[in-house]
This record gives structure tokens, sequence and C-alpha cells, in this order.
């Protein structure tokens, strides 16, 4: 098992680096380990912290260059919807997640479906400060519930309401969700709600994965990604049983 979630947690660093795939891949491999639902998400956004410190160790000085808004009133802004969406998984009858997940992981395929024609589809406009806030808190409170396509939908703020290139919106994702996601874990370690063997091997493929993509140039994987990608995910196969 441990083998399993490690390799899918590499996969999950490289590829979620770049296009807020990571879920798709970690997530369903907890689920085929035997975990329970609602504890395989808490688990999953606990041990995906690997990949952001991974990406932020290594790329915070490009990140630190996009200067469109102000960075802190983004990651404050991302650390409280990142806390709302956890606590709403929390709080939540766990049915609900497990009635609800198989489509947020089909809507999450769908999303990095849809990247290529979000690339193309850059307005250079800049949206008011409060306005674009307002759609990043919406995402992050959806990336601390599950997450899943929550990186294509910061890419698409980015590209449709701001005037940030594809390379730029990628190195903003990374801290933006992974402050969301560390609140989220926050509350999940807190309250006890952790798989921790399954999270330690997650997470430590994660910060491998992660590492890997930034050191040999996530550029040429973020031009395939976002040019290329469909989604693979048979989501009855997943959650069947």
């Amino acid at each position: 098992m441990c083998i399993l979630l490690f390799a899918a947690g590499a996969g999950a660093g490289m590829i979620g680096y770049l296009v807020g795939l990571a879920s798709l891949i970690s997530y369903p491999a907890l689920i085929a380990a035997g975990v329970p639902p609602v504890l395989a998400n808490t688990s999953n956004t606990v041990g995906l912290l690997g990949a952001g410190v991974g990406s932020i160790a290594n790329a915070w000085r490009r990140m630190a260059a996009v200067r469109i808004y102000p960075h802190w009133v983004q990651l404050a802004v991302s650390a409280a919807g990142g806390l709302a969406g956890g606590a709403l998984l929390v709080v939540a009858d766990p049915d609900v997640f497990e009635a609800v997940v198989p489509w947020l992981v089909l809507s999450g395929a769908v999303l990095v479906a849809l990247s290529p024609r979000i690339n193309g589809a850059r307005t250079r406009r800049r949206l008011p400060l409060p306005v674009y806030l307002t759609f990043l808190v919406l995402i992050t409170i959806y990336g601390g519930y599950f997450g899943a396509g929550a990186g294509v939908l910061f890419f698409a703020l980015c590209m449709l309401g701001t005037p940030m290139t594809a390379h730029e919106a990628v190195l903003m994702k990374t801290p933006m969700l992974f402050v969301s996601n560390l609140t989220a874990a926050i509350l999940f370690i807190a309250r006890g709600d952790v798989d921790w063997g399954a999270a330690v091997a997650g997470g430590a493929g994660a910060v491998e994965g992660a590492d890997v993509d930034v050191r040999v140039g996530g550029q040429d994987f973020r031009q395939f990604f976002y040019v290329n990608t469909r989604p693979t995910v048979d989501v009855r196969r997943v959650f069947s049983g």
C-alpha cells in the first residue's frame, strides 16, 4: 500500500504543480487502498502539502516576481477560504461528501480537458481587486473541501481576469492553493481526522514529484498538459464497491 501511495503522491506532486490535477491521482489511490472517502480526502489534503512545500522551496523567487495583486492579501483570502472549505467538509454529514465526490472528480477531469481552451482565451483584462478576491475565496473554499480541478479554476481566473501569462498563473497557483490546503489540513489534524500512514506515504511522494518537476523545468510539462491533456478517470470504476 505504501508503494502505491508513494507513487501516486509523486505523480500528484509533479502534475499537480502544473494543472491542479493532484487529487485526481492521489485521492483514487487512497480509495483503492481501502481508506474511507472522507478520511481519504482529509489525509490527501495533509499529504499533498508536500507538493506545495517542494514547489515553493524551489520556485519562490519566480513567484514573488508576479506582482499583479498584493501577495499578502491573496494569501490571507486563500487561507480563510481553505479553512472554510475544510470546516464544511468535517461538519457536514459524511454521506453528503460520498454522494457528491464522484461528480467532483468528474468535474475536475472536465476542467482539465478544458485547460487548452482556457489557455487560448487569455483576455489581459484586470479585474478590480475585490472582484478578483471574491473569485479567489470561492476557489479556495472548494480547494479546502475537495480541490480536484481547483488549480484549473485558478488558472482560468488568471487567464480571463488578469494580465498574467500562463506561466505566471501556474507559478501563482502554487502558493495560493498551498495556503488554502494548509489551513484546511491544520483543522483536520487538530480534529484527528487523518490517516497518518497514508498521508506520510503520499506526502513523501508528493515532495519528490514536485521537486523533480521544478528541477527539470516545468515549462515543457506545462505546455504538454495545457495543450494536450484529456481526462482518463473512470469515475464509476474508482468508486464502485
